[in-house]
């Protein structure tokens, strides 16, 4: 699609949730991949045209999207850079995590479900179901947005089923109003991309429920299927599935390779076989997005062969083509219900016909006899680390205990892994790495400051041959204060980003300038005192935007006193000079109310 769904309308977010199995932490998308940053900055339109936002952006996101936006994903599948920004500790507010025995399930949708309050009191609705995780990844994948509004018009269908979908994504989010979610996108018309026209749902969110695999009724002439990964009994059904003309296989050559050691017989139903290189996420179901795996961008560099992460299953008949899109591989554990997962299916003119031409004439064509022959790459290293931390995770459920400042990981159980020369190391979300006790229930942490205080922790699993580490979001017992986001936005932003905000919106700016990169730590740029070179908010400021405009004073009211109040508290990099400089500001600010509001 041209657009992120947050760009497509000017109007403000009222609802977003948006699922897939797998996140990398804290990271800025490659410059090369447009105006992506963070889902905050983008969501609220302030992404700048280097895919990123300032502090001063960062923060502004955390407030208008605080209790609007949640992203839900597989538990223990968000990567952890190893350059963490301190302040992305708090997007922890974001994060729902599905508790899945990833041996016998696994949360894979990928789905934005997004909802716009629009002029005059209409509610828009966004819906995008694709194959896209979010993350650094740059393969081949395909996704479809629809675009729903209250009012019929031409072109304009019903989705039947789109009410549960919302009420499943609603209840995964933690909302009370799932029944009326439902009730509201049930009554919604929805908008498919020109060229095509949509047909309908296949929902397999809810545990149990298959997605059904079987062509669509009428004359079916070709099939095509395009899957990074496979499963012999599905690829059986498949190649038995009638069909009068060819049906054509496209995936990764790791995954053909497999099946064609494991059960070449399942693929002499299909007469074409093309393979691509494999998806930078070698694992089947979900996916992990390890700090270093993601393709390098520099331009003199050898470019990566195309690699293939798309699930399209397309049924030809004459000029026409029903196509299946989302997030189920061609196996049998995402279509019987095993997996949550979600496709839409929509009926194609000849628009769909180059944009499948470019994925076949891309692919390699292969023989059985050649993919029999090949050497399949060694992954046992891997596997096995993989393997521990899927047993981990299957009876991990970690309470992060606090008195005070005082921080402890409980896991009420000794933690297990699959193998006994693997180590297990966890810590906070910014802090060290520690060895995990032996036959011990709980890791002591320390004291952590309020300011970078978060939900989150992180873990690592370590053998002789390599390591995983990722971030999980737990409970926190007692929960943390409220004040921590304005410590750790206040401690991150600092006193100039401070001073662009506040002047920015009291000039009513949509795009402040100031603060540096929302991920660059106040520490790291260097000792230079902020109180030098640059523009102090003034009382004349102050006074020259009540004149002009006497709400936005109350506005910026709203966030003056708090913010000052937290970065006093927990500016550590604040020089005695800076400091007075705030308490004078305070004191201007608070006469400034005092006169204007009599």
């Amino acid at each position: 699609h041209d657009q992120h769904p947050a760009q497509a309308s000017r109007s403000s977010r009222k609802a977003v949730w948006m699922t897939c199995p797998g996140v990398p932490f804290g990271r800025r998308l490659p410059q090369k991949r447009g105006p992506y940053s963070t889902p905050n900055h983008t969501l609220i339109g302030r992404n700048n045209d280097k895919g990123s936002g300032t502090a001063v952006d960062f923060a502004e996101a955390i407030d208008r999207l605080r209790d609007h936006v949640k992203i839900i994903i597989q538990r223990g599948r968000i990567a952890r850079p190893v350059a963490l920004p301190r302040i992305a500790g708090i997007l922890d507010q974001f994060i729902v995590e599905q508790p899945y025995d990833e041996h016998e399930r696994s949360w894979h949708p990928k789905i934005a479900l997004v909802a716009y309050n629009c002029p005059k009191g209409e509610t828009r609705w966004k819906l995008w179901i694709g194959s896209r995780n979010l993350t650094r990844s740059q393969d081949l994948d395909a996704g479809v947005l629809l675009d729903g509004s209250e009012k019929r018009a031409k072109g304009r269908v019903r989705l039947p089923g789109v009410g549960a979908l919302g009420s499943t994504l609603a209840r995964c989010a933690s909302r009370q109003d799932a029944v009326n979610i439902s009730e509201q996108l049930e009554a919604i018309w929805w908008d498919a991309p020109d060229g095509f026209r949509l047909r309908g749902l296949l929902n397999g969110l809810d545990e149990g429920v298959p997605l059904p695999a079987e062509p669509p009724s009428g004359a079916v002439d070709g099939i095509t299927i395009i899957s990074p990964f496979l499963s012999p009994d599905f690829l059986k059904k498949a190649g038995n599935w009638e069909a009068a003309g060819s049906r054509t296989l496209i995936s990764s050559m790791p995954a053909l390779a497999e099946i064609a050691s494991r059960s070449r017989t399942s693929l002499t139903g299909f007469s074409k076989i093309l393979a691509y290189a494999a998806p930078d996420v070698l694992a089947d179901e979900s996916t992990l997005a390890l700090p270093g795996t993601e393709p390098v961008a520099e331009d003199d560099v050898e470019p990566a062969p195309l690699a293939l992460h798309a699930k399209i299953f397309c049924f030809h008949s004459g000029e026409k083509t029903i196509l299946r899109v989302g997030s189920a591989n061609a196996t049998e554990r995402a279509w019987s219900g095993r997996n949550s997962e979600i496709m839409v299916e929509l009926e194609a003119d000849e628009a769909f016909a180059s944009g499948l031409a470019f994925l076949v004439g891309k692919a390699t064509p292969v023989t059985i006899e050649e993919l029999t022959a090949t050497d399949l790459r060694s992954t046992s290293a891997t596997d096995a680390l993989e393997e521990s931390r899927k047993v981990l995770m299957a009876s991990w459920d970690p309470v992060l205990r606090r008195d005070g400042e005082c921080f402890s990981i409980d896991a009420r159980a000794v933690p297990s892994l699959a193998y006994p020369d693997h180590v297990l190391h966890a810590g906070s979300a910014n802090g060290d790495l520690l060895p995990w006790p032996t036959d011990a229930f709980s890791l002591g942490l320390g004291p952590i400051p309020l300011s970078l205080q978060s939900a989150f922790i992180q873990v690592r699993i370590s053998g002789p041959d390599g390591a995983l580490r990722w971030m999980q979001r737990v409970t926190v017992d007692p929960p943390l204060e409220e004040q921590r986001d304005l410590a750790a936005l206040a401690s991150h932003m600092g006193l100039r980003a401070f001073h662009d905000w506040m002047r920015a919106m009291l000039g009513g700016d949509t795009l402040p300038v100031g603060g540096g990169a929302w991920d660059e730590d106040v520490g790291s740029r260097g000792n230079r005192p902020q109180s030098l070179g640059y523009d102090r908010l003034t009382l004349e400021d102050i006074l020259t935007a009540w004149a002009r405009d006497r709400k936005a004073f109350g506005r910026v009211d709203r966030h003056f006193a708090p913010y000052v109040d937290a970065l006093l508290a927990h500016g550590e990099n604040l020089s005695e000079a800076e400091r007075a400089d705030l308490n004078e500001l305070a004191q201007i600010w608070a006469i400034a109310r005092t006169r204007l509001a009599s």
